[in-house]
């Protein structure tokens, strides 16, 4: 299983696939595994065992011309619990934290004083959290052609009281994660407006062409408009279209994604790959949904089957089969679902790339708009993986407009995720914002409120395919909250049909059933946390 993915609907032709949300990151333990030794210091001290067992490892997960972001994970590696825990540490003169979160902010003439909130206060053996922040220029001290960028992180670190280890923040000591991540700011209310995430034990992989970016188109994007106070601006629900029962009049749903389209032999686009476009049943369903209202929003891709990228020979070749999809469906509105070999191989990630380019200034010629969004993978602390990141900084090189970048918060394993239990919330929330980083990486001309409103998160609703990751009702609320209060553009979950008690009224302690979500709740109750 690989991290955020979705398995396209309906089988590959002449096999019968299991119709369930699929995400794996396969290789997410060899980049943070990779990354320099020297951050993660065990602190040896005068005091108690149990404080010498606390580490600390600072981390650069951002970087933008007015800035950048930056992290400090605490783990408890020892055989008791640690009681509260204070962390200081100095920034050059000229650099101030805007935000921070996961901890409370204390700052004393360019010394900072982080202290536990109350919910973090104890960290339980192998138990860990991120204090995560974001540092603005003052315009003194900002670096130049010849002064390298890190010189501006923090120094002198200490955890309760003991040396971090070196100078944490200058020169070798400070990393830039290849995965760059900025744990969750804003949660919701019973979080103490702050989440915590594990210890990192993985990351992204490394491969795949990357181009430096060029300008951005001068038109914005709708997704750039300022958000109304407190709202979740679109609430999309992915439909199995070889599988779900129709959600058209479900109350507070303006979008739906529609999924998946692949590739059912040569370069023809297929709905699971087995499905005409012009099947009257699913023309059918998708009139209904048209006739309740809202938009419709088409998902290509996922874990199942293949990606029409892949087959398509040219981009002009993968441009006909778009508008094939858009033309039948009667939208312009696509869901980039990359992942698998789709997401690795370069020259499939830049002809991709080039069609929408090309689809989108054919779109402009007719005075349309293809709305374009990125599905990817994600680790719930480091954000997007090295090739995710280089997929959407061939985006802005070749002007492809991305109204979204969609990550799948989801199915995550225990050597990256580790006790999930409470915690999927929290965890979709800190690779939020570690997603919101690496859009003003790539797009740096964003303001922070813009580059939230690029921000989506689909999350599995109940029990995912990984034992133990369960998606509860109180994470859904919890996360909408997180959500409206940081104006993100979009969320979504997979799926509309599993939104509903299984015929039992739960489910087998493992697995997860495409047709319920194996906890005990109403029909419809994520629907109804998520909408507020």
């Amino acid at each position: 299983m690989g991290m955020g993915s979705h398995r396209a609907g309906g089988p590959e032709p002449g096999t019968r696939r299991p119709r369930r949300e699929r995400i794996r990151w396969a290789v997410a333990s060899a980049v943070l595994a990779a990354l320099p030794a020297a951050l993660v210091v065990a602190l040896s001290g005068d005091s108690s065992d149990v404080d010498s067992l606390l580490s600390a490892e600072y981390v650069r997960t951002g970087s933008w011309p007015s800035g950048y972001s930056g992290q400090y994970v605490l783990r408890n590696a020892g055989s008791d619990t640690v009681e509260g825990w204070t962390l200081r540490f100095d920034l050059p003169a000229g650099m101030r934290i805007a935000t921070i979160w996961n901890g409370r902010l204390e700052p004393e003439a360019g010394r900072y004083t982080v202290r536990n909130e109350n919910w973090n206060r104890a960290l339980r053996p192998g138990e860990s959290i991120v204090v995560g922040f974001e540092v603005r220029r003052d315009g003194v001290g900002v670096p130049t052609a010849t002064e390298p960028v890190r010189a501006d992180g923090p120094t002198a670190c200490t955890i309760n009281d003991k040396p971090c280890g070196g100078s944490a923040g200058t020169g070798p000591d400070e990393r830039a994660t290849p995965a760059a991540s900025a744990p969750a700011a804003n949660p919701p209310a019973g979080l103490d407006r702050h989440t915590g995430t594990p210890t990192p034990t993985g990351t992204g992989r490394g491969g795949g062409a990357t181009s430096a970016p060029s300008a951005p188109p001068t038109t914005a994007s709708p997704a750039d408009a300022t958000p109304r106070a407190g709202t979740i601006e679109h609430l999309a629900p992915y439909l199995d279209m070889t599988l779900d029962p129709t959600r058209a009049g479900a109350p507070g749903v303006r979008d739906r994604t529609l999924a998946y389209i692949v590739d059912g032999g040569g370069c023809r686009p297929m709905w699971g790959g087995v499905t005409r476009l012009d099947d009257p049943a699913t023309t059918a369903r998708i009139a209904a949904l048209r006739e309740a209202g809202g938009a419709i929003r088409v998902a290509f891709g996922g874990a199942g089957g293949t990606d029409l990228a892949v087959s398509c020979g040219s981009p002009e070749e993968l441009v006909a089969a778009y508008r094939q999809v858009l033309d039948a469906t009667g939208t312009d509105a696509m869901d980039l679902d990359i992942e698998g070999r789709a997401l690795v191989r370069p020259d499939v990630m830049q002809r991709r790339n080039a069609a929408l380019r090309l689809l989108q200034e054919d779109a402009r010629r007719a005075d349309r708009r293809v709305d374009v969004g990125y599905s990817l993978p994600v680790h719930p602390l480091q954000g997007l993986g090295d090739e995710a990141k280089a997929l959407l900084r061939d985006a802005a090189a070749q002007q492809v407009d991305v109204s979204y970048v969609n990550i799948k918060a989801m199915n995550y394993g225990a050597g990256v995720a580790p006790r999930p239990q409470g915690r999927m919330g929290r965890f979709a929330a800190d690779a939020a914002h570690a997603l919101q980083a690496q859009i003003r990486e790539v797009w740096p001309h964003l303001t922070q409120e813009q580059a939230w409103r690029r921000v989506s998160v689909t999350v599995m609703i109940g029990r995912n395919d990984v034992p133990g990751e369960v998606f509860t009702l109180d994470d859904a609320r919890r996360f909408a909250d997180f959500a409206r209060q940081n104006h993100l553009g979009r969320v979504a979950w997979w799926s509309a049909a599993r939104d509903r008690p299984c015929a039992d009224g739960t489910a087998a302690e493992t697995g997860a059933d495409p047709g319920c979500s194996g906890i005990a709740q109403e029909p419809e109750a994520f629907l109804r946390a998520f909408g507020g």
